[in-house]
């Protein structure tokens, strides 16, 4: 009888330590890894523009690569860049750009106004895709041989469900006519709205080269905020995203990563449901290192991501 009391002790207690862990288990989940997709999408966005603000400068200069080609339209000069060349340096992962077009007004000997436009593209920034940019200035300054481009947008995603066709069905005759009504049907319809912001001042230091991008120094200075709610039918999600950089420093010597720099943000996501409600906050500060191993060091954070100081995320740019 004492050896059975003994076994009923023994099993209570290897029952109370599972509890326990499982109680310990939602804070497990809560806890997280913060994001580092913004920034690796904003660097495939940015470098390119830089790249293409260079090449600007250069065919003003009167200087000439293998894999541009240079025409001139009536009061617009055309540049039509191979991206597949083996000149042009900055292939990052999954990234397919075609053929760059890139036009251009020059207002002075050292300036331009800038349109760059892609055959193909698979460039991502934030939750839209990166169709063209436009009318952005380029300035040449001389003393530091040094190409700036400011390049600021703002993007409306009105959802997967817009349509601006017109072989549209019954249904979406009358929900469109509804419109006019004034009648909400979106209240028990799928809803996606996303707006987001970028402001990007992108520096290029040539070193004496124009012709040569391979040894170029790229500045990254900027930020963009993002907000995004979706709601489909009981289930519904705000998301809003802010991240600043500042003196991050890009080159072909090292793709997988900026060697130099900072960068910071907070998210804040919430998502809920007729079951379950779930909430992200967390400010990051980010670091960029020497080291060319595709990472980012995380020097403080706070709210779900605070377990993650000290650890070094990857940002699967190659």
């Amino acid at each position: 009888m004492r050896l059975v009391k003994i076994s009923i002790v023994i099993f209570l207690i290897i029952s109370i330590s599972g509890c326990r862990k499982e109680i310990d288990n939602p804070l497990d989940e809560w806890m997280q890894d913060p994001p580092v997709t913004p920034i690796t999408k904003t660097i495939k966005t940015v470098v390119p523009i830089g790249y293409a603000a260079s090449a600007v400068i250069m065919d003003m200069k009167g200087y000439k690569s293998s894999n541009i080609k240079s025409e001139t339209q009536k009061s617009t000069n055309i540049l039509y860049i191979n991206t597949e060349s083996n000149e042009y340096p900055f292939k990052f992962k999954g990234d397919n750009y075609g053929q760059m077009i890139v036009a251009y007004a020059q207002t002075d000997p050292n300036a331009a106004l800038v349109s760059v436009f892609f055959t193909e593209m698979d460039v991502v920034t934030g939750s839209f895709t990166l169709k063209n940019v436009i009318a952005f200035p380029v300035i040449y300054d001389e003393l530091n041989d040094k190409t700036t481009a400011v390049y600021a947008s703002i993007d409306v995603n009105l959802g997967s469900n817009s349509n601006i066709g017109l072989d549209l069905t019954s249904e979406e005759i009358d929900q469109n006519m509804d419109k006019l009504n004034n009648n909400r049907y979106y209240n028990t319809s799928y809803v996606d709205l996303a707006v987001e912001q970028n402001a990007w001042i992108i520096d290029v230091y040539h070193h004496g080269t124009f012709d040569n991008a391979f040894d170029d120094n790229i500045k990254i200075y900027g930020g963009q905020q993002a907000v995004e709610v979706e709601d489909y039918n009981t289930e519904s999600s705000v998301g809003a995203l802010q991240m600043a950089m500042l003196d991050v420093s890009f080159s072909a010597d090292c793709i997988h990563n900026p060697t130099q720099g900072f960068a910071f943000m907070q998210d804040v996501e919430v998502a809920s449901s007729q079951t379950d409600n779930d909430i992200v906050f967390g400010h990051v500060f980010y670091e960029f290192t020497p080291d060319c191993d595709g990472r980012v060091l995380i020097d403080l954070a706070t709210g779900n991501f605070v377990f993650s100081i000290g650890k070094e995320l990857d940002l699967d740019l190659i």
